[in-house]
């Protein structure tokens, strides 16, 4: 009823404009509070609700309509502020659709890890999980095709692949040709101002977490992906967005990320998408700003370089920590694999340490540090299982190289285990251990705010 009387009373108000009898209504500020049936966050959500702008859901799939219906017209704000806990999608099947709103004056924020009052967030400690299922036909999260928005922002969910993917009961790897092809996160070319993906967990993704293909809606166009981890995925991102009518992004800024164990799309030398950021050239964007990031132990390099460099956007590759990043291909140092591409006419991937990119590149590379973050990492222990539904006990892995075999003779190394599944865990958070890399990569008291 209420979203009715909201349609009516826009078409009335639209028509006494046109008549030149009223002045446009004003932005009005929307929140949904979202948590599961019986639950104290529930509770709390129905307390605060008043049913005119702040409205009580028990499920985030409701919620994302609701907040579709609000944002059709208008310079509106709907804030959907989601609760700790597990949540498993319409009739369980591990997917949440975001309706289309074409609106480019509405902005949308989507904000996990609340805790049960919503007087604060920690989507580290209190996880707002996203539970996928097997045969899930798209990504976790979906925004529908043809939508436009002023600004979006993802912010504070664990998006986990491993309950839709297969594993080799002997190995526990990844089988990637039975484990479905989606990605964690689908934009599906969202035309935006400001696209925001922050303090989010990408998890065990079998063909990514997600790539920034928005559309701008402006030439001072800006996407941020700030604060993630990105932990056991399939080729994890990429730099690559669309121009549109002479307008492309102005920047797409990576900043404070994790990227851990993101492997290639197969495990091999040979493969396609090998690290675990894919640069795209300038029509992505005009200035790519990589900063503060952490990128350890990703077989294939941190970041993949095909295009030649007179294609490439203004790069600044600042102030992030290198350890281990191309055991696929060379191993024993450090700093190797910062950049692994065929820059546009080699034959075979060139394995490029950070000593390589500072002196040999045009691009700004400053204060980058190779060391040991000593991260743990946790490993679904195998229990001569195929299937992730069954209980397994969770082991801190503190020497990842155990993962993949690495030998400490040189040369290159056939992976042992193809990204086997992994968990986050809360207690026992992948940040670094060692005191000079803790100010790098993901902060879990570093969050958004609306």
């Amino acid at each position: 009823m209420h979203s009715k009387l909201n349609r009516l009373c826009a078409t009335l108000s639209t028509t006494l404009i046109v008549m030149g009898l009223a002045a446009p209504a004003s932005a009005e500020v929307y929140s949904i509070y979202v948590g599961p049936k019986g639950s104290a966050a529930y509770e709390t959500a129905k307390a605060k609700a008043d049913d005119a702008t702040v409205f009580a859901q028990r499920t985030l799939h409701k919620a994302l309509g609701q907040a579709a219906e609000l944002l059709q017209t208008g310079a509106h704000t709907a804030s959907v502020f989601v609760a700790q806990g597990e949540y498993r999608g319409k009739a369980k099947q591990g997917i949440w659709v975001l309706p289309v709103i074409d609106n480019p004056e509405a902005t949308l924020h989507l904000i996990g890890g609340c805790n049960d009052d919503f007087s604060a967030r920690q989507p580290f400690a209190w996880v707002t999980g996203l539970v996928t299922a097997e045969g899930r036909n798209g990504a976790l999260l979906q925004i529908t095709k043809k939508s436009r928005l002023k600004e979006l922002v993802v912010s504070g969910f664990l998006f986990d692949a491993a309950p839709s993917n297969s594993y080799d009961a002997k190995s526990n790897s990844l089988l990637k040709g039975s484990s479905r092809t989606y990605t964690l996160l689908s934009l599906s070319l969202i035309q935006t101002d400001h696209l925001v993906v922050d303090s989010n967990i990408f998890l065990n993704g079998a063909h990514g977490a997600f790539d920034p293909q928005v559309t701008p809606l402006s030439s001072e166009s800006v996407v941020d992906v700030t604060n993630n981890c990105f932990l056991n995925t399939v080729k994890a991102t990429s730099t690559q967005a669309v121009s549109f009518r002479g307008n492309t992004l102005a920047e797409i800024n990576f900043r404070n990320n994790s990227f851990l164990l993101n492997w290639p799309y197969n495990p091999d030398a040979t493969s396609s998408n090998v690290s675990a950021i894919n640069l795209y050239h300038s029509d992505g964007c005009r200035t790519l700003n990589v900063e503060h990031n952490i990128f350890a132990y990703n077989p294939g390099g941190a970041m993949q370089h095909d295009w030649p460099e007179d294609r490439m956007p203004e790069v600044n590759i600042s102030d992030n920590l290198f350890h281990m990043n191309s055991g696929l291909f060379k191993d024993g140092e450090a700093g190797g694999g910062v950049i692994v591409g065929k820059l546009g006419l080699n034959p075979k991937y060139l394995i490029l340490d950070l000593e390589t990119v500072e002196d040999d590149f045009d691009y700004t590379v400053d204060n980058n540090v190779v060391m040991d973050p000593e991260i743990p990492i946790a490993l679904l222990d195998l229990d001569a299982a195929d299937s992730y539904s069954v209980e397994r006990k969770n082991t801190v892995l503190n020497d990842v190289r155990q993962l993949f075999g690495l030998n400490q003779d040189g040369g290159t190394v056939a992976i042992a285990n193809y990204a086997p599944a992994m968990v986050y865990n809360a207690a026992v958070p992948p940040v670094p251990t060692a005191e000079a890399a803790k100010k790098y990569g993901f902060q879990t008291a570093r969050l958004w705010q609306p």
